[in-house]
């Protein structure tokens, strides 16, 4: 929390116990004064949020009854019980809002580059297959992130509103739910000249139904090292994809429920309940194979695949008659994602020939790697999963040889630890992230990526 805030939440924490002392009778000018001064900074400099309304509520009671000379904590034992019942449950949420929806800070990018970013959208001419309308075609809103030339450039919010719309539709809150991340202080300029150079492309691909943006934590550290990523947000498979005449697309719940139902799901169960019965990995194998390449999250992969590689179409042109012009290092595209992403990756090395190489950060890789192989470069990064996780990327990679396969865990991390979810909710139970300070985990996994990508796409 910001320090005006620890402030707030203090005065509202002590005050109801000290408003009817002889202390607080005789200086009532002074100590009123001093909490408007603390309100009016808060409000005026560090900025208000709703998260915060529990605290004054409190603070505001208190001054009433201040004025009033009203012992709040005064009367029979009944009542000062409720009282105090009533004043603790309120602490406990003017508290725990803040704690739980911090103003986090961003980890600041090492790198010599500044970032800039940019938001493109593309046009396909394949069939959009999630929508009704068969006329539609496949469109989609990549991030460009990319090493910057700053000038007079103002820095980004922190996650734009089809991000933010999307988060909250996602968990049915209210719109004003995520306003609080106008706080956030990025180290992203929008859309200032690049950098002089040419630099390697990475293209990303975010986790499913989520917020396609949310991984500033790894990018502005990956961008600062001199590459471009482009992040892309796979319309109708993130929490919201915000297009440039204003309409936001969010996450087709009815194509979900139409291609994910009762089949899929006695699919998932029966694999599962064979594989914990199997005592033997070729027993596991035959228990998985069938869900790896026909789960709906095998479609997935598929489809998020031809993004991919949609895109790299258009690295060409870009490279050629935009702002990008010379900048792209064609010969240097590597791929990495998070989760769902992650196999859309997979799927992108093994299928597009122009990819040099891929990271899968935390994905269950499904389609048909499990029956194919290449020989390029590909590192899996996980968490650390349970012993009663089913592990089909032991079966999916299997093909892979050690010699160009790399495996390694973050230990102590959990699934939401790739991306910014355990900043922006600061409660295990909800982010699904692990024990590991958020802060480390990023900069294990940014140090692994960029380590990687310079050594198989820069030789470094």
């Amino acid at each position: 929390m910001r320090t005006f805030e620890i402030l707030l939440l203090t005065i509202a924490t002590l005050f109801p116990f000290f408003l009817t002392t002889a202390v607080f009778r005789k200086h009532k000018l002074a100590i009123t004064s001093i909490i408007i001064l603390v309100l009016l900074y808060n409000l005026f400099f560090e900025g208000f949020r709703w998260q915060l309304i529990p605290g004054l509520i409190i603070i505001l009671l208190s001054i009433i009854f201040y004025y009033k000379e009203i012992k709040f904590l005064k009367g029979s034992w009944m009542s000062y019980t409720l009282k105090l019942m009533s004043l603790s449950i309120l602490l406990v949420i003017a508290w725990g809002l803040p704690i739980i929806f911090p103003v986090f800070e961003l980890p600041t990018p090492t790198g010599d580059y500044k970032i800039g970013s940019r938001y493109v959208k593309v046009t396909t001419d394949r069939p959009e297959i999630i929508t009704q309308n068969t006329k539609d075609v496949r469109e989609f809103m990549v991030k460009i992130w990319y090493p910057a030339d700053i000038k007079k450039e103002k820095k980004e919010s922190y996650l734009d509103k089809g991000n933010r719309l999307g988060f909250a539709s996602k968990y049915k809150l209210p719109k004003f739910t995520l306003d609080h991340l106008d706080y956030i202080h990025t180290n992203t300029y929008m859309e200032p000249d690049l950098a002089n150079g040419k630099f390697p492309v990475l293209i990303f691909s975010h986790g499913l139904h989520s917020e396609a943006y949310g991984y500033y934590s790894l990018m502005e550290e990956i961008v600062s090292h001199g590459f471009v990523v482009i992040n892309i947000n796979h319309t109708y498979e993130s929490s919201g994809s915000l297009f440039p005449d204003g309409d936001i697309k969010y996450y087709n719940s009815e194509f979900d429920r139409k291609t994910n139902g009762s089949k899929m799901a006695e699919m998932a169960w029966n694999s599962l309940e064979n594989y914990n019965k199997a005592t033997t990995d070729l027993k596991k194998l035959k228990a998985v194979e069938d869900l790896i390449k026909n789960y709906v999250a095998a479609d997935i992969t598929r489809r998020w695949s031809a993004d991919i590689s949609t895109l790299i179409d258009k690295l060409d042109i870009w490279n050629k008659n935009s702002f990008f012009t010379n900048h792209l290092d064609m010969d240097k595209i590597g791929v990495f994602g998070h989760s769902q992403g992650g196999s859309a990756v997979g799927q992108a090395v093994l299928d597009d020939k122009r990819i040099d190489a891929g990271i899968n950060l935390d994905g269950a890789q499904w389609g048909n790697m499990i029956d194919k192989s290449f020989s390029k470069p590909f590192l899996l990064i996980s968490s650390e999963w349970p012993e009663s996780h089913m592990d089909i990327n032991k079966f999916s990679y299997r093909n892979l040889s050690s010699s160009t396969f790399q495996k390694h865990v973050v230990k102590n991390s959990g699934h939401s630890n790739f991306m910014d979810i355990p900043l922006m909710i600061n409660f295990s139970y909800v982010n699904e992230a692990g024990e590991i300070n958020p802060l480390v985990a990023y900069k294990e996994t940014t140090n692994m990526i960029i380590n990687f990508f310079n050594k198989n796409l820069n030789d470094n």
